[in-house]
């Protein structure tokens, strides 16, 4: 790390004497900088209040009007940091005998001795270096002792949540009476324009909001973000302050619309968990918050939905399909049939219409079990169903209307159910002829199935169903059997090194090339050129 350079003022009322002094000085060798030369003591005593903060002060300690002795009293009380230098005369020596008692680092009698002069800085800047040094490593101590604090204090709400500590064991962190959990849940207005680095710093402005608001009415805040945004928040506090994170939260609130109002991006709902006097029920309350939240699918967003406002639900329910409706689900993917796909979603839904005391929370968890019901029976060999199926569920969970939500589940099933019911019905094998050639040709190339199915002019669901019903593998398959294929002939009937053939066949990294190799064909490839060359 680039040391700082230490700033220097030269005072002295001849001009010659200060203008010798700044020329002995050895400036990039001690790593100083000039920052200004004066000839009175009232020019300096300005500059300490205008300029930067001045670490080194050279003056002489006679001069007229303000001398150096008044001078130095000054700036101690302006800056206790700096240090100073005293230049004197022979018949001077009591006023210098006066100036160290003052603190000052050094003084140098008339005429100036360069080597004595250079002497004395360094003295002076190696004991600035050290505190520099040892300001920044308290600085960076206290830093990662803070970040941890946060780290912990986040780690140990997540934890909470998840299940995954015994609260019993656990209070350190937390001394106030009262304990409360708010679920701040921000939605996109349109799933398709989400920004994750816009994400990011709006969720740390939540967490300031949350900080500025609550900092004089709660003992300890506890904060952590988890997947779809949702911004969690354990609030500590006593009796006493009951009313007062009330009004906080009502403020966070309002804060948070103010600032997603700016872009229009977001639409945001705070859950609000109830109070708890006892410290193993926190979890509780951070639950109230979350079903509280999933219930603005009922009232809308931009609000606060209190957890003791909804119908409390009796236990954990596996399913919330009826077998019934799971036997429909399944007839209708079986069948290929987006219509009645898209009535069977219709009338799951219609009870949340026609029943206003249910926990309407549940629609979202109703949506994620029709999410992996259609996976688990739909045709879809793709890698990436397993994407697919996550950002399916991500999308829903930032709908907050249930004729959205089923608009949702309706438009993206039913579209990869026309997709997997065309690709079975398909009975021409020339996009697969064509893919096989293409493959054969730039093997070397990168290729990825969703690239060649534009090539071939088909739908990526389509072309991987397609491709598995005419060769009976999966295309991943398909393109190692080619690569390996074509990297046995180059081994066995060239010189090139095991790397260039590995580039020729498409692999840029020769141990990858090898292991896949290896697990393919059942030796290394130097054995497999030993054996067959």
């Amino acid at each position: 790390m680039q040391k700082r350079k230490w700033r220097v003022l030269i005072v002295d009322d001849e001009f010659r004497i200060g203008m010798l002094i700044k020329k002995l000085i050895h400036w990039d060798e001690l790593n100083l900088e000039c920052i200004n030369m004066v000839d009175n003591g009232e020019t300096a005593l300005k500059l300490l209040e205008k300029v930067e903060p001045i670490d080194i002060m050279i003056t002489d300690i006679r001069m007229p009007k303000v001398s150096g002795l008044d001078l130095i009293q000054y700036a101690q009380k302006f800056n206790k940091d700096m240090k100073f230098i005293v230049i004197s005369g022979y018949t001077e020596f009591e006023y210098a005998h006066r100036a160290l008692q003052y603190g000052v680092e050094d003084y140098l009698l008339k005429p100036i001795n360069e080597m004595e002069l250079q002497g004395a800085l360094k003295k002076i800047v190696e004991d600035l270096n050290q505190k520099n040094q040892n300001y920044i490593a308290r600085k960076e101590l206290q830093e990662t002792v803070l970040e941890s604090r946060q780290i912990i204090k986040r780690d140990y709400l997540k934890n909470i949540i998840e299940q995954e500590v015994q609260l019993e064991d656990s209070r350190v962190l937390l001394e106030g009476d009262i304990y409360r959990g708010i679920d701040i849940k921000l939605d996109y207005v349109d799933y398709k324009n989400s920004n994750k680095k816009q994400d990011k710093l709006t969720v740390e402005r939540i967490e300031g909001y949350v900080e500025e608001h609550m900092k004089d009415s709660v003992e300890e805040t506890l904060i952590c973000e988890k997947d779809n945004l949702h911004v969690y928040c354990l609030f500590n506090y006593d009796y006493s302050k009951s009313q007062s994170v009330k009004n906080g939260i009502n403020a966070i609130l309002s804060s948070i619309k103010e600032y997603v109002n700016g872009f229009e991006q977001y639409e945001v709902t705070i859950g609000v968990g109830s109070e708890r006097n006892e410290f193993g029920e926190i979890r509780f309350s951070i639950r109230e918050a979350y079903f509280a939240v999933g219930n603005r699918i009922k009232y809308g967003t931009g609000r606060l939905i209190y957890g003791d406002s909804i119908i409390q639900r009796m236990g954990n329910i596996e399913n919330n399909l009826t077998d019934e409706q799971r036997d429909i689900m399944c007839g209708c993917i079986q069948g290929y049939s987006r219509n009645r796909l898209e009535q069977c979603i219709n009338l799951i839904y219609s009870e949340f219409l026609m029943n206003d005391k249910l926990d309407f929370s549940l629609c979202y968890e109703i949506a994620e079990e029709i999410i992996d019901l259609f996976f688990e029976k739909i045709n879809i060999q793709l890698e990436e169903s397993g994407m697919m199926r996550k950002r399916l569920k991500e999308n829903c969970n930032h709908c907050y209307s249930i004729t959205g939500l089923k608009n949702v589940l309706k438009m993206e099933l039913g579209e990869m159910l026309d997709a997997s019911k065309a690709a079975m019905e398909a009975e021409s094998t020339k996009p697969i002829r064509q893919a096989q050639q293409y493959v054969e040709e730039h093997c070397s190339e990168k290729i990825v199935l969703e690239d060649l199915a534009e090539v071939v002019g088909l739908n990526p669901v389509y072309f991987s169903v397609l491709f598995k019903k005419e060769t009976g593998i999966n295309f991943s398959t398909y393109l190692i059997d080619v690569r390996m294929k074509k990297a046995k002939d180059l081994i066995s009937s060239t010189n090139e090194t095991i790397a260039a053939i590995a580039e020729q066949v498409g692999y840029k990294d020769s141990r990858y090339f090898s292991r896949i190799f290896t697990k393919e064909v059942g030796i290394k490839p130097a054995l497999y050129r030993k054996l067959h060359s």
